[in-house]
């Protein structure tokens, strides 16, 4: 089982978030309610707007840690990059499949992630899960550690590639949505700074 760079547990951010309405999320929430009912009406909409307000007030989410800035061309690059492991890691979960005379082996794999961003972590997860052949089964968030189940990985080498492949997706997420700072420390090989802490700008 393989582990990326150390990072030191951080504490899980301030208080309680704020109760108040987040518009976003009641649309989501109010269209969510009327696909459920499977028709449109006044009705309909007006209580699952009622729902969706009421939801966001007694379950408020926690405020996103957003303080880089969103860079298209790393975005454009971040895309391709998933759609080419997307298509190569299917391609060897079909052939993984064909293998006959064989079981298909697998590993868990802990991955510790160098930032410490929540937003990060969270876009890294779920590039991750994007690909064929790996599944996010944990997430720690006070350390920033993911736990895959990594089919295929039976030695330490495939192993090894697992984790690199997480790492750098997460590079890739970082220099997509990252600050300067976070770049910087990225490119430097430097640890990655505190957002909770250091309160970054971009």
């Amino acid at each position: 089982m393989s582990t990326g760079p150390d990072v030191a547990a951080r504490p899980l951010g301030p208080g309680r978030p704020r109760r108040r309405v987040n518009p976003p999320a009641v649309v989501v929430l109010t269209l969510v309610w009327v696909l459920l009912w499977d028709e449109v009406s006044l009705f309909i909409v007006l209580t699952g707007a009622l729902l969706a307000v009421g939801v966001g007030l007694v379950f408020p989410l926690p405020p996103i840690d957003l303080h880089g800035r969103f860079r298209p061309v790393q975005g454009a690059r971040l895309l391709v990059r998933l759609l080419v492991d997307a298509f190569r890691a299917s391609v060897d979960v079909v052939a993984l499949a064909f293998r006959f005379g064989t079981t298909p082996r697998s590993s868990i794999v802990r991955v510790q992630l160098r930032s410490r961003s929540d937003l990060y972590l969270t876009q890294t997860a779920e590039l991750v899960s994007l690909v064929p052949g790996t599944i996010v089964l944990e997430v720690h968030r006070a350390t920033s550690t993911l736990y895959l189940h990594v089919l295929g990985a039976t030695d330490d080498e495939a192993i090894e590639t697992a984790v690199a492949a997480v790492l750098a997706a997460e590079a890739r997420v970082l220099r997509t949505f990252g600050s300067a700072a976070e770049v910087a420390a990225l490119d430097a090989g430097r640890p990655q700074p505190d957002p909770h802490v250091d309160g970054e700008a971009a």
